[in-house]
């Protein structure tokens, strides 16, 4: 591996350090403290995905060989596992704060959390950290792995944050989850094959798709009962 790929670790605390500045800055003390609270809820996330790891390990299902199991592993192993560990705090306790008070923030603290997520993930995998690893092409996932994440946490972001101020609330709080869930498989699934085709066209439409996420949250005016 090669020594620069260390500094992809620096790639999630810097983008939180400017988040913070700049959102603390423009909104205040109380939009500074949710926004560390999203951070550290990432954090912990990654408890989630270690665990999925270690049972996935011991039952015997991350032996890659077959297409279903890189499709297990893919989607469910990682790509389950990693946005179930951002949902939960972020959902159950960031939205119902009073910070969030339009779609545009929910967007916002999701990317500061899985900004917490990577800050720790990644160098849980640069080291190896969790078990059985595949053999991706390191270097390369390094490199995207936190760009890929926030592009994951926009999706959840979105539709987790427009749920708060619509009633169909549960709807849009699962499409986030599973949305993002996707997103993630996906993208796990490109590194594992080294499909670097399908790498390219999943990084071009999820970045059409996250932009247009992101306009609409932002031009979205809260609506609450």
């Amino acid at each position: 591996m090669r020594p620069i790929v260390y500094f992809t670790l620096a790639f999630a605390p810097v983008v939180a350090i400017a988040m913070y500045f700049y959102f603390g800055r423009k909104y205040g003390k109380a939009f500074k403290k949710v926004l560390i609270q999203s951070f550290l809820a990432g954090i912990l996330g990654v408890a989630v995905l270690a665990a999925a790891k270690i049972l996935s390990t011991l039952l015997g299902l991350n032996d890659l060989r077959s297409l279903k199991r890189l499709l297990f592993y893919s989607f469910i192993t990682v790509g389950f596992a990693s946005e179930l560990g951002k949902f939960i705090l972020y959902r159950y306790y960031i939205i119902p704060k009073k910070a969030v008070d339009k779609p545009i923030h929910g967007i916002t603290f999701s990317i500061m959390t899985a900004l917490g997520f990577c800050a720790i993930a990644l160098p849980g995998f640069l080291i190896n950290w969790f078990p059985t690893q595949p053999s991706f092409p390191v270097t390369l996932y390094a490199f995207i792995f936190v760009p890929a994440n926030i592009m994951f946490s926009v999706v959840m972001g979105f539709f987790v944050g427009m749920g708060k101020f619509i009633k169909t609330y549960f709807m849009f709080t699962l499409t986030g989850l599973f949305g993002a869930t996707f997103f993630q498989g996906l993208f796990i699934f490109t590194l594992v094959t080294q499909d670097f085709k399908l790498l390219s066209l999943f990084a071009f439409g999820s970045t059409i798709i996250v932009f247009i996420l992101g306009i609409k949250a932002a031009v979205t005016e809260p609506e609450l009962d």
